[in-house]
């Protein structure tokens, strides 16, 4: 029962601290907002979710090393070992509770966090609109479809509409060009699933390169393989992804022609970073153990020394792992297999 009045306060002191941080950080955005505040108040909102996964491994950590610690510095642990219960006996409970967390973080991530994310995003736009900031921003973009290849400007989601340049560059399967389109602007029809360029340069080629015929046109129609949302998010954050969306955005860059190994990546991470979860309740056991005087100051210098320690180590790999320098499962699973070997060798020195 104090294991989990502590991990509860814990988990929601350390929650309410982000919340503070996150209202001080973001309230210009308060304060300047000529719109509706409630996009301010829905941002935070749907922000806590993804706080409550960020604290629940330090929460755990602290709270099963301040708890296990109190019995060892009172020398309750060393009577019920002396009593014929082992260590692992004792810790059992503990461990399997650290287990179902980590079931529990990686479902919570997935159908609660990652969701609400998206959402806090989404009225974090408005709010950021709302005091005179610009996130609309116009970006040039080029990427392979079906046939060829695509170079375009901005995007305009409520227009259905590519502004500022669109050009078009029609492959044949011998990789030549076709013909070239260029145009000012290029609107989408969804019901009929045409593209209407105006502004038009049309360039037809022959089969040894040479201009076949050069054509201007005010307007004209085209049928493109790739419809209007084939622009509207180049790349999406893996971040924000679960892990049904990382497929298909794996397959949505494929077809693309841009790189997707940091989605790989991702997807190995959607079950190893829930894993820290009961990886520090192994640890705290075991840290806490070893306590023998003030559990409270013991438990968090060794609960910021191990969470620290794994972020920088899980973060490193992450990193060299979508720059493609070590395979995607080292690169996200090493670091769980270094702590786990860790928390082994000293449940071996403690011999208990």
């Amino acid at each position: 029962m104090e294991f989990f009045q502590t991990f509860i306060g814990t988990l929601l002191m350390l929650t309410a601290m982000i919340l503070v941080y996150e209202i001080t950080n973001n309230m210009k955005y308060f304060v300047e907002n000529k719109e509706n505040p409630i996009y301010a108040y829905l941002y935070i909102a749907f922000s806590v979710p993804n706080m409550v996964v960020q604290v629940i491994s330090p929460s755990l950590m602290f709270s099963v090393c301040f708890v296990v610690g109190q019995f060892s510095a009172n020398k309750e642990l060393v009577s019920i070992m002396v009593a014929g219960v082992s260590f692992m006996r004792i810790v059992t409970p503990i461990l399997v509770f650290g287990f179902l967390m980590w079931i529990f973080v990686a479902f919570f991530t997935q159908f609660v966090a990652i969701p609400s994310n998206k959402k806090a995003q989404d009225n974090y736009s408005y709010m950021v609109k709302g005091a005179g900031r610009l996130t609309d921003l116009v970006y040039q973009y080029h990427v392979k479809g079906k046939e060829g290849f695509y170079y375009v400007y901005w995007y305009d989601d409520k227009a259905s509409a590519i502004k500022g340049g669109f050009n078009y560059i029609k492959v044949d399967p011998g990789g030549l060009p076709e013909y070239v389109i260029s145009a000012q602007r290029a609107d989408y029809s969804v019901e009929k699933h045409e593209w209407k360029l105006t502004d038009v340069e049309e360039i037809n080629f022959t089969e040894e390169l040479g201009v076949k015929k050069y054509e201007k046109f005010p307007e004209k129609i085209y049928i493109f393989p790739e419809a209007i949302d084939y622009f509207s998010k180049p790349t999406r954050n893996p971040d924000g992804l679960n892990f049904w969306e990382l497929g298909e955005e794996i397959e949505n860059r494929q077809a693309k022609g841009i790189p997707f190994r940091d989605l790989i990546v991702q997807r190995h991470a959607v079950f190893a970073m829930p894993l820290m979860s009961f990886i520090v309740v192994a640890i705290g056991a075991l840290a806490g153990a070893l306590t023998n005087k003030s559990a409270g100051v013991a438990s968090l210098g060794i609960t910021i020394a191990v969470v620290l320690l794994y972020y920088i180590f899980y973060s490193t790999g992450k990193s060299i792992g979508e720059s493609g320098g070590i395979p995607a499962w080292v690169a996200i699973w090493y670091t769980p297999a270094l702590f786990i070997g860790g928390a082994y060798f000293l449940y071996k020195k403690m011999n208990v």
